[in-house]
């Protein structure tokens, strides 16, 4: 095994002992009530190592949320790329995840890292709308412009309804949610 994968190896254990402390250490308390010092200790790591990987606890957090995006952007791009997917499925299958990963969706919600959810969701709603637009032969969506407004609301409007959702127990399917969220923008379909 060459120096370099054997390094991102332990870099990726390192960084996933860390998630996996995070999660521990808020199913027994408050997410602002938590220390580095305490994460990095459940993690069995050091301090420093903490910094290595992560600038601070809410990066940490987020992380988890990355990957979670991460596997999603990965099904959707193949799924576009062989046909299987519309914009419809595309919502559906948004839900379909948040209803997979709920438990640590909520862990975040109450982590009180708002803003920088929204702006996570914000840019992967950018990344698949580039996908399809991509599939369709549209050009890509510009920086700057008008059309980043849409992408604002699309990603609000997202985020709003997990939140509802999450907060309400999930009292409707994925495939509800997904339909309701797709009706909901249906207008951007007109504008794209």
């Amino acid at each position: 095994m060459s120096t370099k994968s054997s390094t991102d190896l332990r870099s990726r254990r390192t960084r996933k002992w860390l998630q996996d402390a995070l999660i521990q250490l808020m199913r027994e308390k408050p997410f602002d009530k938590i220390q580095i010092t305490e994460i990095a200790d459940r993690a069995e790591v050091s301090r420093p190592a903490f910094y290595l990987h992560f600038r601070s606890k809410e990066e940490l957090l987020l992380s988890q949320i990355d990957g979670i995006f991460d596997e999603f952007i990965a099904t959707v791009g193949l799924e576009i790329q062989s046909n299987k997917l519309d914009r419809k499925q595309i919502c559906i299958l948004l839900f379909h995840y948040w209803g997979k990963y709920a438990d640590l969706l909520q862990m975040v919600m109450k982590a009180n890292v708002q803003n920088n959810l929204i702006e996570r969701i914000r840019r992967y709603v950018f990344i698949v709308i580039n996908e399809l637009r991509n599939k369709q032969k549209k050009r890509q969506l510009p920086t700057n412009s008008i059309e980043d407004y849409h992408v604002d609301f699309v990603a609000g409007g997202a985020y709003m309804l997990l939140q509802k959702w999450m907060e309400n127990k999930m009292p409707y399917s994925a495939e509800q949610m997904g339909e309701l969220f797709y009706e909901l923008t249906l207008h951007y379909e007109n504008y794209q």
